[in-house]
């Protein structure tokens, strides 16, 4: 049986490698497949992403793994430069609790707080996806071409508390977990029992009413739920 990670627990951090310690790397150590320094050069503010440095190697066909925050990211966007990453499996994009104002010395607002707002049309790009996680978003629905990703087995989206269209979510049939923890959901799809590989279900933290909840249970009966 599969069990859902607390949707409490953040994407690991990123670290920057040292370098004295590049330094006495040999030439043949290969970046690629575990790739995690992503965020460590993404700084723009604008959807593009400087193509220099570390950006520039994870640009790479053989990258398989992006992890990063919107606070390192200072964008509410998803880089474009991630949905050339064909090879990419693993997205994590961990956005900011936005419940609080900062003033400067005038009563300026100067509060610097980002989250993705959308999941976009880019993201059938990555064909060879499987977990995809952007917790403490703005995310409002999830789009028609996300169901295009028929390797992705994980989704999660927890505390986006502006998701309110998820129909699209049935399409998924080989989503393995689905974390909708804190996204004030009221109802699930009606057809949702067509994620019949389903293992694992998030969804504590929502306005779930008991009648929907035995409704849900009957309609997933081999999966794990969390209300």
């Amino acid at each position: 049986m599969c069990v859902l990670i607390p949707h409490f627990l953040n994407p690991p951090s990123v670290m920057c490698t040292a370098k004295s310690t590049l330094r006495t790397m040999t030439n043949s150590l290969t970046i690629g497949t575990v790739l995690l320094a992503i965020s460590c050069s993404s700084t723009t503010t604008d959807k593009t992403v400087n193509q220099t440095g570390f950006d520039k190697q994870l640009s790479s066909d053989t990258t398989t793994m992006y992890y990063a925050s919107t606070a390192q990211l200072k964008s509410r966007y998803i880089p474009d430069s991630v949905f050339q990453m064909t090879n990419l499996q693993h997205l994590s994009i961990q956005g900011m609790d936005c419940d609080y104002r900062e003033v400067d010395d005038k009563g300026n607002d100067i509060t610097k707080c980002w989250m993705i707002n959308e999941i976009p049309v880019q993201i059938k790009n990555l064909k060879q996806l499987k977990t995809l996680q952007l917790n403490v978003n703005a995310i409002s629905k999830i789009p028609i071409e996300l169901t295009e990703l028929k390797n992705l087995k994980s989704l999660v989206l927890d505390d986006n508390s502006g998701l309110s269209n998820i129909d699209n979510v049935v399409k998924l049939e080989n989503l393995e977990t689905l974390g909708l923890n804190g996204c004030n959901i009221s109802k699930l799809p009606n057809n949702i029992g067509q994620l019949k590989k389903l293992k694992s279900l998030g969804l504590a933290g929502n306005n779930i009413s008991a009648t929907e909840m035995e409704r849900i249970k009957k309609a997933l009966p081999n999966c794990v739920t969390y209300f």
